[in-house]
This record gives structure tokens, C-alpha cells and sequence, in this order.
């Protein structure tokens, strides 16, 4: 028995190969039993926390989920190289060189440092959020997850942009939805010039008062309006306006509106412009005179006499 005993003693001794995996098995078997635990309890807390603390919104509480597995499994490394023996005398070597291992550390780990520092900043002032309408480098779409390094974004076309958070904290973003998700819809329109300028914006605003896509004129800022923006080489350029609930609908009010406006037009016989090209083709333009001809027509009509 005693020899069985230390036989086990000495396959579990965190010195040995396989004691230390062993080891590593047990740390980061409990480091993903306590995230788990955490991430359950704080998915319970997360209503009752935000009750209190209306600030707080999806965003935070996903970075905050993100931030634990961290910390947890930082933890369990650490606690890992405390017991395998090698491991523990070479951290007592960084311990006493904390200073310049900051160093190394910090110059190894510059951009992701930079990220998760970034990711703090976008979690804690909330220039975007989680499900939020956006545009970032003139791509439209939706933020899907803001991680500790970067932030997914899912274009219209199904795709997503992974950027990281230091980039994204230099950016200029648009954000629809931060306070207020409904827009301003403009649409342009050119008409010829001898088209009666009242009749076509009757047209268009009653189209755009059929539109299915815009806000109810007893809920909008405003009703449709229609505004001559500029008289161009071959068309009077009309713009019209009109609330939408949010950038989506704005952008179907657009694609609605071109396509029931040619159509209203096209029955009420007014023309949208475009431009003409006249050919003229070289054999039926007149022979060019050649300078002999010339020439010689001018000495058959000799000296001029006085």
C-alpha cells in the first residue's frame, strides 16, 4: 500500500510531467467551473442591476462578461506557475525584475493593450453600442459584438468587418440610433425644363404621401416638402423630403419613391431628362477644298487692272 502510495505521490508531484499535467488539468478545470459560475451570476444580476442603473445597456454587460473570462483564466495561469516549481522560480525572476518585464511586456503587447484600453473606453462612454445602425468607412451595417480587442460590424451585404477597438476609438462613426433612430429622407429628381414645376411637385408629394416606408404626418417633425435645389446643363433638379422611422425604412422610402414617381410621371406625360447626343457622319459631310484648287482658282482670275 505504501508503495503505492508513493508511486502516486510521485506521478502527482507537480515536478514531474505528468504531475504537472495533472495540475494544469485540475487549475484550468476550476478556472472553467468559476467563469461559468460567474457568467450565470451575472446574467441573474444583470436585470435587477439595470433597473437601478438605466445607463447600463447590453454592451457594457457583454464587455463585462468578456473582462472575467480574462481575469479568470489570468488567474489560473498564475496560479499554475505558483505550483510546477520551474515555472514558480521563473516568475519569482520577473517578480524581482518587475520593472524592466513591465517593459518587455508592455512594448510585446503594445497593440493589444492599446485594444483592450480602447474597449474599456467604447464600454464605458458608449459612442456605440451593441445593435446599433452605423457607418464606418462608408460601410453601412449593424455592431454586432464589441470584444476586449476588436468590434464586429454586420454590413447590409451579410458581412462582417472586424476592426480593432484602438482603431475604431480614431474614427469618425455615424451612429443613427444613438438618441434618436428616426432620419431625414432626401431623394433627388430631375425634371426637363419645359415641365410645369407645381404640377410635378404635386406628383411627387402625392406619392410620397402614399409612401409606406415614412413617418405619419401627425407623428413626423414635418410633412413631405419638395424644393427646387438647381437648374442644371439638362434638367430642373427637384429634391423632396420626408421623415423615416429609422435608416432602414429610409433607405426602402428611396427605392420606393424613384420607382412610383417614374411611374406617376410616365402616365402624367412628364419628361425626366436626359441627355442628347447629335452624330453627324463623316460621308455626309461636304468635301474639304484642297489648297491647289484653291490656287489655282486664284491665278485664273489674273492682276486686278486699274
Amino acid at each position: 500500500m505504501n508503495r503505492i502510495l508513493n508511486d502516486w505521490r510521485m506521478i502527482l508531484d507537480p515536478a514531474t510531467a505528468p504531475g504537472a499535467l495533472a495540475a494544469a488539468v485540475v487549475v484550468f478545470g476550476c478556472a472553467v467551473l468559476l467563469s461559468w459560475l460567474l457568467g450565470r451570476l451575472i446574467s441573474r444580476w444583470q436585470e435587477p442591476f439595470r433597473r437601478f442603473f438605466r445607463q447600463t445597456d447590453e454592451t457594457l454587460w457583454r464587455y463585462v462578461i468578456h473582462l472575467k473570462s480574462l481575469l479568470v483564466f489570468v488567474l489560473a495561469l498564475a496560479v499554475f506557475a505558483s505550483i510546477i516549481p520551474g515555472l514558480r522560480a521563473f516568475l519569482g525572476t520577473l517578480v524581482a525584475g518587475a520593472g524592466i518585464t513591465a517593459i518587455l511586456i508592455g512594448l510585446a503587447a503594445k497593440s493589444s493593450l492599446a485594444n483592450l484600453v480602447s474597449g474599456v473606453s467604447l464600454a464605458i462612454y458608449r459612442p456605440i453600442r451593441i445593435g446599433d445602425t452605423v457607418t464606418i468607412e462608408e460601410e453601412y451595417g449593424t455592431i454586432e459584438d464589441i470584444t476586449l480587442r476588436h468590434t464586429i460590424l454586420l454590413t447590409w451585404e451579410n458581412k462582417r468587418m472586424v476592426i480593432p477597438n484602438e482603431k475604431l476609438d480614431n474614427m469618425t462613426v455615424i451612429n443613427y440610433t444613438l438618441t434618436d433612430p428616426k432620419i431625414l429622407c432626401r431623394v433627388e429628381i430631375g425634371v426637363s425644363y419645359d415641365t410645369d414645376i407645381d404640377l410635378a411637385r404635386r406628383l411627387i408629394l402625392d406619392e410620397a404621401g402614399r409612401c409606406p416606408h415614412r413617418i405619419a404626418d401627425d407623428r413626423a417633425p414635418r410633412p413631405p416638402w419638395v424644393r427646387v435645389i438647381g437648374l442644371e446643363d439638362f434638367s430642373i433638379q427637384l429634391r423632396v423630403y420626408l421623415w423615416a422611422p429609422s435608416m432602414d425604412e429610409a433607405w426602402l422610402a428611396r427605392f420606393w419613391l424613384l420607382e412610383m414617381v417614374k411611374k406617376r410621371f410616365d402616365r402624367e406625360g412628364v419628361e425626366i431628362p436626359f441627355p442628347y447626343r447629335t452624330l453627324v457622319y463623316k460621308k455626309d459631310l461636304p468635301p474639304a477644298r484642297r489648297e491647289e484648287d484653291q490656287s489655282s482658282r486664284a491665278g485664273q482670275s489674273g492682276p486686278i487692272k486699274t
